[in-house]
């Protein structure tokens, strides 16, 4: 018998719906690859459609231009995946969020610090040295230093309500220092120039930390 008119639809706009997401995750992988080898201005939007072996102007209405590209690669290096949650929405981060004291929190914090900067160090050198010839890569770059800012305050406020920061170190200044450490610029110096481990970098991370922040 056959079905009513249009009952085959949603399975062809889920069809289509699966085809776009893996064009996206396509030109995403491509241009985060080229970025991170020839650098952001040596990388063409011809190079990244040639690469995720899609037409130019795919690139544009499947993704966007370079400075979106760059951005939202950029983001899901952060997280590890491109779901909506953020890092701090994370199940490790939530995990976190509930421990009270101050020895568990850094911990914590330097082994999700040290996989997100793993992930993103790569990048965040990309964005550095595009920043000074590209405003829209500027004003991602300015971005990304509110969000560092951001995240620091938001373990310091773990802390905090913990009672664990010494009586030499306020709220202002621990976020200062936690900014120093989350600059994945230090990752990419120690584990991608200097070849450190990521184990020995989380484990020295760690140990920073807690004598900066900890009595």
């Amino acid at each position: 018998m056959p079905g009513k008119p249009g009952s085959r639809a949603p399975y062809r706009s889920n069809i289509r719906a699966r085809q776009a997401a893996n064009t996206r995750r396509a030109v995403l992988e491509a241009a985060a690859e080229l970025f991170t080898t020839r650098g952001y201005a040596a990388t063409s939007v011809d190079a990244i459609a040639e690469a995720a072996r899609v037409s130019r102007s795919t690139v544009f209405t499947a993704a966007g231009g370079k400075p979106w590209l760059l951005k939202t690669a950029y983001d899901e290096a952060i997280v590890g995946d491109d779901r909506p949650e953020s890092l701090a929405e994370r199940p490790a981060s939530r995990a976190m969020q509930s421990l009270t004291d101050g020895a568990g929190i850094v911990a914590a914090y330097a082994a999700i610090l040290a996989g997100a900067v793993a992930r993103v160090s790569a990048l965040y050198h990309v964005v550095r040295m595009a920043s000074d010839a590209d405003p829209d890569v500027a004003a991602l770059w300015q971005d990304i230093q509110r969000q560092r800012r951001a995240g620091a305050e938001q373990i310091v406020a773990l802390l905090v309500a913990a009672g664990a920061l010494p009586e030499h170190l306020d709220a202002d200044r621990a976020a200062d220092v936690i900014t120093v450490y989350n600059d994945p610029g230090i990752y990419h110096h120690l584990v991608g120039t200097r070849g450190w481990t990521h184990e020995a970098f989380q484990e020295w991370l760690a140990r920073a930390l807690a004598r900066e922040l900890l009595d």
